[in-house]
């Protein structure tokens, strides 16, 4: 059985004033900054991290305070559209100084890079620039996916989800793209990602065009209308172009509809159940809530306003969001550390220790045909992972129920053996991680092939980066740091 501890920051105090909280518990402060594809801000958080009951024995987030937000900056964008760091440093300088915070303040945060900024030459370079603290930072550059299942998150939809018994969608309707998660009971079930933005037809002051993205043409083709670069975008052609995105984007998420080959970035959901409630996040958000009213030089009012109309002609029920332009990365990260089993397989050649590794889950039974069934798990989570991400080190997590037998253990082993067998060095998993006891045997049975680290008595979920640290050689089990990007309870 894991032992589960908790990681404190080098900053954190210590109390007993949280209400049902068991034993001792600590704060911790955190911050989050988001690098999108319009605007880029931050955010700095007050976990208390402690034991819910006697119980559970595993330290989460019992409270989340925002102690200081800076204001909201125009993601910058040089002239061949990397991103500037320049005013960004600026931004996070002069928000740790109002805030009254050093870096040696921080005991955890996160830097996330998302959206079209994601897919700049230079984005993780910056997400770098602004980590400093490696250990102590997630630094990543989020694809769609992923930016997805933070959105959701962050809005409070999952929990709404989970609270209510409900069937939601999470609209996260952004700068470049517009990412939607269907959530059943408190589940994510599907994701998908569409090219709609407020910044696909950006304008100056004289209502010149300074920005226009494939997606934005494609929109104005649709509408009969040819224009680039200095043209200019007169009002009632932007309130059109905001009324044909929100077409397009129902008729994706309720009918996978496409006005064009090239529309969805990622797969479509599929046929949608019975939906309780659609709830809104990002930039655009701003707008359907009638929470901003300051323009930007995009087509975000006029979005905001064209995405509510439609959605009320459809008759769904637009729920409040708790988060909308920092529902994507809020509080940053939470640390804890569990310790793995012993019946762990570390190879000779696997250099210790190895930090900020993603987490991609797959989730496998114990019925037959194991091994046909972990190989398809396998293969659909490598497949599914965002372009963005590919090339980075990675964790595969294998979420099992108790099993019976080490048969099937066995089988599960061939099943990975042959999910891996064609691909490259560099899409290949540094660790696989087991929620059983059952590492050694699968990295015994995977080594004369792959040597692949096998850790096993551990749990991970989709929005954790983990730390594998130095094997404790009298004990033969190694510590594990659980980076998970904390949404408040």
């Amino acid at each position: 059985m894991a032992i589960i501890t908790h990681q404190h920051g080098g900053h954190g105090d210590h109390g007993h004033d949280h209400e049902g909280a068991v034993g001792p518990h600590t704060h911790l402060t955190s911050v989050g900054i988001d690098i999108g594809s319009s605007t880029s801000h931050l955010m700095f958080s007050r976990l208390l991290i402690g034991y819910p009951s006697v119980l559970q024995r595993k330290p989460i987030v019992l409270e989340r305070n925002v102690i200081a937000r800076s204001p909201i900056l125009l993601t910058p964008f040089s002239g061949d559209w990397n991103i500037e760091a320049g005013p960004l440093k600026e931004l996070v300088d002069d928000t740790f100084q109002g805030a009254g915070l050093s870096r040696e303040n921080i005991d955890t945060g996160a830097v996330i890079i998302t959206g079209e900024a994601a897919r700049r030459d230079n984005a993780q370079k910056i997400a770098e620039l602004f980590s400093n603290e490696s250990g102590r930072f997630v630094c990543a550059t989020a694809g769609p996916t992923l930016e997805t299942i933070m959105a959701a998150h962050g809005s409070g939809a999952v929990q709404q989800s989970r609270d209510q018994g409900l069937v939601l969608l999470n609209i996260d309707v952004g700068g470049g793209t517009t990412k939607i998660s269907l959530i059943d009971n408190g589940k994510i079930r599907g994701t998908t990602a569409v090219n709609i933005g407020a910044r696909l037809v950006a304008h100056d002051s004289a209502d010149a065009i300074v920005r226009l993205e494939t997606g934005g043409r494609r929109f104005l083709a649709d509408l009969g209308e040819s224009l680039d670069i200095g043209a200019k975008v007169p009002d009632d052609l932007r309130a059109r172009l905001a009324a044909r995105m929100a077409r397009a984007l129902f008729d994706a998420a309720a009918k996978n509809a496409e006005p064009w080959t090239d529309f969805y970035v990622t797969p479509g959901l599929g046929e949608l159940p019975a939906i309780d409630g659609i709830l809104f996040s990002g930039g655009v958000s701003e707008y359907i809530y009638a929470r901003e009213a300051q323009t930007f030089g995009d087509l975000g009012p006029y979005l905001g306003r064209a995405i509510r109309r439609e959605a009320e002609s459809r008759g769904f029920n637009i729920l409040e969001a708790g988060e909308g332009i920092r529902a994507t990365v809020i509080g940053a990260s939470q640390y804890t550390v569990q310790l793995s089993g012993e019946t762990i397989f570390i190879p000779k050649s696997m250099q210790l220790p190895a930090r900020n590794l993603r987490v991609f889950v797959v989730s496998v039974d114990w019925e037959a045909p194991v091994a046909d069934k972990t190989e398809s798990a396998v293969k659909k989570a490598l497949g599914e992972r965002d372009p963005e991400v590919r090339g980075t080190p990675f964790v595969l997590a294998f979420l099992t129920p108790a099993f019976n037998g080490y048969g099937a253990v066995q089988d599960m082993a061939g099943g990975i053996d042959r999910a891996l067998a064609n691909l490259p060095a560099e899409d290949r998993p540094a660790a696989l991680v087991f929620v059983q006891n059952v590492g050694q045997v699968v990295g015994g049975i995977l080594s004369e092939k792959w040597d692949m680290p096998c850790v096993d008595e551990v749990s991970l979920s989709e929005l954790d980066f983990i730390d594998l640290g130095e094997v404790v050689e009298s004990e033969g089990f190694l510590p594990v740091v659980i980076k998970s990007l904390a949404f408040g309870m």
